[in-house]
C-alpha cells in the first residue's frame, strides 16, 4: 500500500534546508559552508523508519496469529516474535516523539531564544504552570497532554518496571481471532489494554494529528523567522511506497486528511 501525502515532516525539513542554503548562497552568507542540520532533523526519517519496519513485521506475525486454519501449536515461536514486535512499537514510538520535541525545542531556540522544557509533551504541573511556552504552540501542545502520558506510561512499564506483555486471544462475531495486549501485574493479576490494532492505530492517528498541527504552525512561523512563504498547497507531495504508519493510522485509528491518497 503506497501513501501520497503532503505532510510528511522529514520532506517538509529537507526543503527547509534546501531553502537556507539557497538563500546562504544569495546574500553570500556562508556561501560555500553547507547548512548545518541539527541532529534532530536528521534523525527523524531514520527514527521514523525504523517504527515503519516494526510494523510491518508486528503486522506480519498478527496475521498469522488471526490465522483460525493454523493450530496455536505451529504458532509458538509467531506469537514469541509479536510480543517482541509490539514492545518494539511502543519503545520507537517514544524515541519518535522526542525526536519531534527535539526538533520543536531547536526552532524555539535559534529563533526566538526560548528554552523549552525538555519533557515537552508532558503536560505541565498545575502549580508550576510553563509561561516560557508561546499560546500558538501551547494549543498544539493541549492536544498531546490528552493522551501522551498513557503512552509514555506504557513505555516506562516495559523499560523502568520490567513488565511482561501478553497477546490475549478472543473471537469476535464472525469467528475470527481478536486480538487483545495484557499484561501480569506484580500482584498477578491480567491488565487489559484492549485491542491491539486498534490501540496502535490511535497511537500513529494522533501521531500524524500532532505532525497535521506542527506543519501548519510552521508554515506561519518561518515566514516570520526566515521569510518563507509556504502553505498547504505549496508542499512537497511524497509518496511512502508501503507506508505502515499511514496504513495503521488510518484503517485502525479513523485518521482522515483530504489531501492524503492511497495506491494499492
Amino acid at each position: 500500500m503506497d501513501a501520497i501525502h503532503k505532510n510528511d515532516l522529514s520532506t517538509y525539513l529537507s526543503d527547509w534546508k534546501m531553502y537556507m542554503e539557497m538563500r546562504n548562497k544569495l546574500s553570500k552568507i556562508g556561501k560555500n559552508k553547507p547548512q548545518t542540520i541539527p541532529k534532530g532533523f536528521q534523525a527523524i526519517f531514520e527514527h521514523t523508519k525504523d517504527l515503519w519496519i516494526v510494523l510491518r513485521y508486528l503486522d506480519s506475525k498478527l496475521r498469522i496469529l488471526e490465522n483460525n486454519e493454523l493450530p496455536f501449536s505451529e504458532k509458538y515461536q509467531d506469537y514469541a516474535d509479536a510480543a517482541v514486535f509490539l514492545k518494539c512499537t511502543y519503545i520507537f514510538y517514544q524515541i519518535l516523539l522526542d525526536t519531534i520535541a527535539r526538533i520543536i525545542r531547536y526552532f524555539y531556540k535559534e529563533n526566538e531564544g526560548i528554552k523549552l522544557p525538555c519533557d515537552l509533551f508532558i503536560p505541565p504541573v498545575k502549580s508550576k504552570k510553563r509561561e516560557n511556552i508561546p499560546k500558538d504552540l501551547s494549543v498544539i501542545l493541549n492536544k498531546v497532554y490528552i493522551w501522551f502520558p498513557e503512552v509514555k506510561a506504557r513505555r516506562d512499564e516495559l523499560v523502568h518496571n520490567c513488565e511482561s506483555f501478553l497477546i490475549l486471544f478472543e473471537r469476535n462475531k464472525s469467528g475470527m481471532n481478536t486480538l487483545k495486549c495484557s499484561n501480569i501485574t506484580s500482584k498477578k493479576e491480567v491488565k487489559s489494554f484492549g485491542r491491539i490494532r486498534e490501540y496502535i492505530g490511535f497511537l500513529l492517528c494522533v501521531y500524524q494529528q500532532l505532525i497535521d498541527d506542527l506543519l501548519d504552525h510552521f508554515d506561519t512561523k518561518l515566514k516570520d523567522w526566515y521569510g518563507i512563504k509556504v502553505s498547504r498547497s505549496d508542499r512537497t507531495q511524497t509518496c511512502k511506497v508501503g507506508d505502515m504508519l499511514w496504513w495503521w493510522a488510518v484503517k485502525y485509528g479513523g485518521y482522515k486528511n483530504p489531501d492524503l491518497k492511497f495506491i494499492e
